[in-house]
Formats: C-alpha cells, sequence, structure tokens
C-alpha cells in the first residue's frame, strides 16, 4: 500500500519530464501523416470525382466517331472489352494520345464490320503505352519503317563496347516529350510485339537515310566522346531499322484509326 502511494506521486513527474517530451514530437508526426496522405491523393482524389465526367465526355467522343454510321451497324460492344477500355480511359485525364486509342478501341469495337478485329489484348496495350510510344507508333504505323542506326567504340582490332543502340530521330518527328529516349520506346514496342527490329547485318536499300541520323547533334556529341579513350578510340556505326509487326499494324488499325478512316481505306 506504502509503495502504491510513491508510484501515484511519483507518476505525474515522470510523465512531464520523461514521457510526455518523448509523445510530443511522435504526436506531431503523427498528424503530419493525414496530412501527407490528403496531399499525394489529391491527383487520385481528382480521378474520382471526375470519372462520371470522363464517362460522359467518353459518349461524346464516341458521337463524334460514330455519327456517320447507321444505328444499324451500330451494336453492342464485349463486355470483356468495353468494361475494362472504359475503366482505362478514365486514368487518362490529361494524355489525349491514350484517350484517343481508347475511344477509336471502343468505336471500333462497336460497330459491326469492325468488331471483329478487336483483339481482347488490345486493351492491355494501350495501358501499357506512354504518350510518347504512342507517339511513335502512330509515326511509324502511317509513314512507314525507319532508319537506326547503332554505335560502337572500338579498338584497332575491332573489339569494343556498343554505346548507342537503335537511335532515330522519329522522338523529334513525332513531338515526343523526350525525343531522346527512342531506344527505350523502341524495346517497350518490341515487347509488346508492335514493332520489330531489322535482322543482324540487314539495312535500308537508300543507304542516304542513315546520314541524317549520323549527323544529328546528339549522335555527332557521342561519337566526339570516343575521342577521350585511350584504347577504344574508333567509332563504327551498325545501320539498320524499325518496321512494324502485322500483330502491330491489326492494333494499330483498331486503336490508331478512326472507325471512318478504316471505312476509306476498305472502299479504297
Amino acid at each position: 500500500m506504502f509503495g502504491k502511494k510513491i508510484v501515484e506521486s511519483i507518476a505525474p513527474s515522470i510523465y512531464k519530464d520523461v514521457v510526455q517530451p518523448i509523445l510530443e514530437p511522435v504526436s506531431k508526426t503523427v498528424s503530419l501523416i493525414p496530412r501527407t496522405i490528403n496531399a499525394v491523393l489529391v491527383p487520385v482524389e481528382k480521378w474520382v470525382l471526375g470519372r462520371e465526367y470522363n464517362l460522359a465526355e467518353t459518349k461524346q467522343m464516341l458521337e463524334q466517331k460514330l455519327n456517320h454510321f447507321s444505328p444499324e451497324q451500330i451494336v453492342s460492344p464485349e463486355a470483356h472489352i468495353a468494361v475494362p477500355a472504359i475503366q482505362y480511359i478514365s486514368y487518362c485525364i490529361d494524355n489525349i494520345e491514350l484517350k484517343e486509342m481508347y475511344a477509336n478501341l471502343l468505336a471500333n469495337s462497336m460497330l459491326s464490320f469492325s468488331k471483329d478485329g478487336v483483339h481482347p489484348a488490345f486493351v492491355e496495350i494501350i495501358k501499357q503505352l506512354s504518350p510518347d510510344e504512342a507517339k511513335i507508333l502512330r509515326y511509324i504505323y502511317k509513314n512507314g519503317t525507319l532508319p537506326t542506326i547503332s554505335m560502337r567504340y572500338n579498338n584497332e582490332d575491332g573489339a569494343g563496347i556498343t554505346v548507342l543502340v537503335n537511335f532515330s530521330n522519329v522522338g523529334e518527328l513525332a513531338e515526343c516529350e523526350r525525343p531522346l529516349d527512342v531506344s527505350k520506346y523502341f524495346d517497350n514496342l518490341m515487347r509488346l510485339g508492335l514493332v520489330k527490329g531489322g535482322e543482324l547485318f540487314s539495312k535500308l536499300v537508300d543507304e542516304s537515310k542513315y546520314d541524317v541520323l549520323k549527323e544529328h547533334p546528339f549522335v555527332i556529341d557521342t561519337a566526339k566522346s570516343a575521342e577521350m579513350q585511350q584504347d577504344l578510340n574508333k567509332v563504327a556505326y551498325v545501320e539498320s531499322f524499325i518496321d512494324m509487326t502485322p500483330f502491330g499494324r491489326a492494333f494499330c488499325a483498331i486503336c490508331i484509326d478512326s472507325p471512318i478512316e478504316n471505312t476509306v481505306e476498305e472502299q479504297s
């Protein structure tokens, strides 16, 4: 009993001198967590609040794409294509390139003459594209095969290292946000089966198309770096190309071309 009274008498002072100074900064840190979470979730909250608006906007886009066709040609899309496409299009608040691809996919899936060309994988493919990659894909689809060059630093015996792979100026031609990231973009487009690189030692017949790449400021600066190497001071170029696969063309016919473009192509 006596011991209990001692504990009760000293407890307030222990709390004031030891526990309270520790708990105050912890309390302040804990109070920061909700505010931090609220801050970082603002974009997500914007998406959640804008879902109904985006769905309405999607319907307007579909109306514009389908207003050239008769009601008899418009059919219900397959749910396993339309549902995720509508879901994903709501994520593309500021990405007009990806939003357009989803809208074309949806529109083509709602037409009796084009819906059979819509592969279920197309929805997931758009999801894995960056806006820059969508621009590059459109450019290749509309303009054809791209010349590319790779660069090596070699020694006198021809051994060395590759310092530049599949460089192309398509990043600038397609007005990409990061035009010098084209090699990385090509890797992803190849992974998705949309484009392919040239086979070993294969290149375009018109070799003059490679001159503009070798004269590109970025390539010239990279070549100058070889002069600073003691052993690897010889620059060698490997000329090749990037082309679209049949699967890539089928994808673009649905997701890049609008329904009216497909109709014009069929009639021509």
